[in-house]
């Protein structure tokens, strides 16, 4: 009866956070969008998206689905034009770290673009992890520069149980473009909830603890004189060592 009334709430929540995206992107953005100028245009999106998806995390603390625990709260608020890196375990990473680090954009799939939910939220902000390299670069750059952080799953998708990690290296050369911090973050959460090869709603019998562990800036010798995708490379191999 516990499972089955949990899962009946994680329903809920999913479905608050839908409809959420309709009236936000259907409703909510077209007004900014006759009312803003194109850079204030983008600060309202972020900031809408950020404080809706933090209403949501606190949702899904109160009514005890998960429980999200996070020391560098305070530290996270304050970050500017840094590229922030995480692993991927579950479903709401994104939503958790966005609802936790203001002012920030998200790299997210290309499939989150056509769906109906969220896409006019997302469209008019994120960044799809199908950008050719140049365009990437390009956007990312003008975001960074702009003081917004970018959050990036270098994995491209949710952690696989048991399969060899793979990461993607657009946020090393990002980082070789625009000389902005690269911050790691390792995302745990126990029980595990909401995996790759997990149902929605086998949301279990008890919050599934949340913690956001900060790691130290990745630091990378900008006078190497190696060629960018060798220190691509390297840099992709010291988060993956930190992540992982």
């Amino acid at each position: 009866m516990i499972r089955f009334l949990r899962s009946l709430l994680c329903a809920t929540c999913f479905c608050i956070f839908g409809l959420g995206g309709l009236l936000i992107g259907s409703a909510v953005f077209p007004i900014f969008l006759l009312i803003y100028k194109s850079k204030k245009q983008r600060k309202m999106f972020v900031n809408t998206i950020h404080y809706s998806w933090r209403l949501f995390v606190w949702i899904m603390c109160a009514l005890r689905l998960i429980q999200v625990n996070c020391p560098e709260y305070k530290n996270l608020k304050s970050l500017r034009g840094t590229i922030v890196i995480a692993n991927h375990p579950s479903l709401i990473d994104v939503v958790i770290l966005v609802s936790k680090i203001p002012n920030s954009v998200c790299v997210v799939k290309e499939s989150l673009f056509r769906n109906i939910f969220v896409r006019k939220v997302i469209g008019k902000t994120y960044m799809s992890n199908t950008m050719n390299p140049d365009e990437f670069i390009a956007n990312g750059a003008d975001i960074l520069s702009n003081g917004y952080n970018i959050i990036i799953f270098p994995e491209g998708t949710r952690t696989i149980p048991n399969k060899v990690v793979h990461l993607h290296r657009g946020f090393a050369y990002l980082h070789l473009a625009t000389g902005a911090d690269i911050l790691p973050i390792k995302i745990t959460n126990d029980p595990q909830i909401l995996g790759k090869m997990q149902k929605w709603w086998d949301i279990g019998t008890k919050p599934s603890v949340y913690n956001i562990i900060v790691k130290p800036t990745i630091c990378f010798d900008k006078k190497n004189t190696q060629t960018k995708r060798a220190a691509a490379i390297k840099i992709t191999e010291q988060a993956k060592n930190i992540l992982f």
